[in-house]
């Protein structure tokens, strides 16, 4: 290989690189970095290989966080600006950039809230499993033990548990 031994590669080249990912081509990506179309390729390779070993979650994230550098520079950017229609799409850009954000945010909030419901509800469940099947089996003991009848017991622990379960529901 030569020229094309390992180097290390500026964090700018990589960022254009991957931002120009799927708009244009490694020869392109080549021609606006200096670099031969070989490094560019494995570069881009490198950086999708690593994507690929993100979870969604992470994914999102990363998303969210270029969003945000995406608003953050426009926002910077604009402060700085010499006339006021390049300023004003800087606004546009950091806006645009802010408000998908929030709204992406919403969605995983409103996620994880399903979640969070769908898991207290499973709670429950293995709760009340739990719960029936140690009072079933504590009272087929009694019931066995004091040679009582066990849909006498039942009843007696469902006229108990009925109310109790109207209360809490009441709360």
């Amino acid at each position: 290989m030569g020229e094309l031994e390992e180097f290390e590669i500026d964090s700018r080249i990589e960022k254009l690189i991957w931002r120009s990912i799927g708009r244009k081509s490694v020869r392109k990506m080549a021609e606006e970095t200096g670099l031969p179309v070989e490094t560019v390729a494995r570069i881009r390779t490198e950086l999708l290989d690593g994507v690929d070993e993100l979870t969604i979650d992470q994914k999102r994230t990363k998303l969210l966080v270029d969003l945000q550098d995406i608003a953050d520079t426009a926002r910077s950017d604009y402060d700085s600006a010499d006339d006021t229609d390049s300023g004003s799409k800087l606004l546009t850009v950091a806006v645009g950039a802010i408000k998908t954000v929030l709204g992406e945010m919403r969605q995983i909030e409103k996620s994880s809230s399903g979640a969070i419901d769908a898991l207290n509800q499973m709670r429950i469940r293995e709760l009340m499993r739990l719960v029936d099947t140690t009072v079933t089996r504590t009272l087929e003991e009694v019931a066995t033990t004091h040679d009582l009848e066990l849909t006498e017991l039942l009843g007696i622990f469902q006229s108990h548990l009925i109310p109790a379960a109207r209360e809490l529901d009441s709360r």
